[in-house]
């Protein structure tokens, strides 16, 4: 059962890479329509979900003050928010409780959504690799990853006349930002 066990684990990772290569590849691929959108209420419905989905974790996830709205369009930010979400909440120390803060910020005619954990954080000289295809910083005994969700972000937001970025001491965890135009 070791043998078929390993098989399993193996399909299971291969039918997720495969998923995220999809997933990255549409965003390549897709007209897209940008329009206003409502970066507060998509956010809050993203994390309702995601404290839904993990409620026996006891992730803490606070957004402060109003969000402010941005041009985008709205199922590619929504996968991008999903999956910086998902990777503060999975790259945690080991018996710590996930904490994440949102918040947003002008940035010269742009608006900057911050998702600040309280993570593992990313050691500065391995951030460039961060938002590649397939890079991972991180073991993947220790994480589970296909190592194509932040280049989902990346790519998510490019399309959408943005940008994407990181900030960590590689101590205390991790700021990532996606930054939009304005409506």
């Amino acid at each position: 059962t070791k043998y078929l066990d390993r098989i399993i684990h193996s399909g299971v990772r291969m039918d997720r890479l495969i998923q995220d290569i999809l997933t990255y590849s549409r965003l390549s691929r897709r007209e897209i329509k940008l329009q206003p959108i409502s970066l507060d209420k998509l956010t809050r419905d993203i994390v309702t979900q995601y404290i839904d989905m993990k409620p026996a974790s006891g992730v803490e996830i606070l957004v402060n003050g109003v969000l402010m709205p941005v041009i985008g369009h709205e199922a590619s930010l929504s996968q991008a928010i999903s999956n910086l979400l998902n990777n503060a909440i999975k790259f945690i120390a080991p018996g710590t409780k996930p904490k994440v803060r949102l918040w947003t910020e002008r940035r010269n005619g742009d608006v900057r959504l911050w998702i600040e954990d309280n993570g593992i954080g990313i050691k500065p000289e391995y951030q460039h690799r961060l938002f590649n295809v397939v890079e991972r910083v991180h073991p993947e005994k220790n994480y589970e990853g296909t190592g194509i969700g932040l280049a989902i972000v990346r790519k998510a937001a490019e399309r959408m006349g943005g940008k994407a970025g990181v900030e960590s001491n590689g101590v205390d965890g991790s700021k990532f930002w996606i930054q939009l135009p304005a409506p």
